[in-house]
């Protein structure tokens, strides 16, 4: 439940200090995450909450540790279930989450429309984005809060996607100037709960309490991020001066997952190098593997464990790497191999008699004429 009721729907007192309240708390989480090194690493991990938040809406049970496996390509394990169709519902609540993180990415790119790949959905989110972006910013009179709050229930009241409009409201808060940071998690998915009020002061007060909850837990997020980012940086310990370990650890809290190659490349080491430091970064507690590969692996901050726990990991076969070997089916027990046949002994062939007399005239006549032409030669 919302915990509301109907004569604080038409107080006018109480939904401006609601939207005071959430507008504090948005103002207090833009101004904290302005020039923040970890804004990209939050944004990362609060629009995966978003998205669990609005796929628990549509009616799908989404893990953001799954999810974050998922959209990084690893193989997932399967579900702890015998039955079948379980199975297919987490395949389709995992499409669903991936439609509406697609949905998000939209609303936060700035590419020209002509960069983005016509072979997969992203023009399509792209123009739903748009769409619910331009319907949401229109000038409307009163303050900025109210005004989005009754675009977006314009919105939902048509019958028009949801999904584009949640995804679309961080960028109008940015675009109307609410906010300088683009803030996922501000959604007001509250307002889109099956008990949540459908007329306009209903939906407006429903609107800013769940803006106010949402900057509470993005910035609870961020302070989570934070302390594993300093408890990392302490297990590292004292380092010398030209040591690359405290670089490594703040790359890592900066970014969502990371691997050697793409550590290798902003540190400007080689491959193995920045594998060693990876490798010594798990052995002290200042991070995690998170595939469980012997290559291509990628390692994040102590609390992303959990996405390891959602992977199968590699095929494996037998113990050893390389080439699987070869796989030898037995032939049925029952079948009797014919034994080959016999070789055939050849005939054995009687003496040939051969009568030489005829040949040796021969050879006598040949070698007179031979010593006549040899007389008939000299004389000449």
């Amino acid at each position: 439940m919302l915990g509301f009721s109907a004569l604080e729907k038409t107080d006018p007192a109480v939904r401006a200090a609601a939207l005071e309240r959430a507008a504090l708390d948005v103002a207090r989480l833009d101004a904290t995450l302005d020039g923040h090194p970890l804004r990209t690493a939050w944004q990362h991990w609060v629009r995966l909450e978003a998205v669990r938040a609005h796929a628990g809406l549509d009616g799908h049970r989404v893990d953001p540790q799954r999810l974050a496996a998922y959209i990084e390509g690893l193989r997932l394990r399967a579900p702890n279930t015998p039955a079948h169709h379980e199975r297919g519902a987490d395949l389709d609540a995992l499409s669903h989450a991936l439609r509406l993180y697609g949905l998000m990415l939209a609303a936060a790119d700035r590419r020209p429309a002509r960069d983005l790949d016509a072979t997969t959905e992203a023009p399509d989110h792209r123009r739903l984005a748009e769409d619910a972006l331009w319907a949401l910013t229109q000038a409307a009179p009163g303050a900025r809060l109210p005004a989005l709050a009754r675009a977006m229930r314009a919105w939902i009241v048509d019958d028009r996607p949801r999904g584009a409009v949640r995804a679309a409201l961080p960028a109008a808060l940015q675009a109307t100037g609410v906010t300088r940071t683009l803030l996922p998690i501000l959604a007001g998915a509250d307002t889109l709960r099956p008990d949540s009020p459908m007329d306009a002061d209903g939906w407006t007060l429903a609107f800013a309490r769940s803006l106010e909850r949402e900057a509470a837990d993005g910035l609870a997020i961020l302070r989570r991020l934070e302390h594993a980012w300093r408890s990392a940086r302490a297990a590292i310990g004292p380092r010398r001066s030209n040591s690359r370990l405290p670089a490594a650890v703040d790359l890592l809290a900066a970014t969502p997952l990371l691997g050697p190659a793409r550590l290798a490349s902003l540190l400007g080491c080689s491959l193995r190098g920045a594998g060693l430091m990876m490798e010594e970064l798990v052995a002290c507690g200042a991070a995690v593997e998170v595939t469980g590969r012997g290559s291509h692996r990628l390692f994040g901050l102590p609390g992303t464990e959990g996405i390891r726990g959602e992977t199968g990991g590699p095929r494996r076969y037998g113990h050893r790497r390389g080439r699987p070997p070869k796989v030898v089916v037995p032939e049925p027990l029952a079948t009797v191999e014919e034994p080959p046949p016999a070789a055939a002994v050849p005939a054995r062939l009687e003496r040939l008699e051969v009568d030489y007399t005829a040949l040796d005239a021969l050879l006598a006549d040949t070698g007179r004429v031979v010593e006549r032409v040899q007389r008939l030669l000299k004389s000449r």
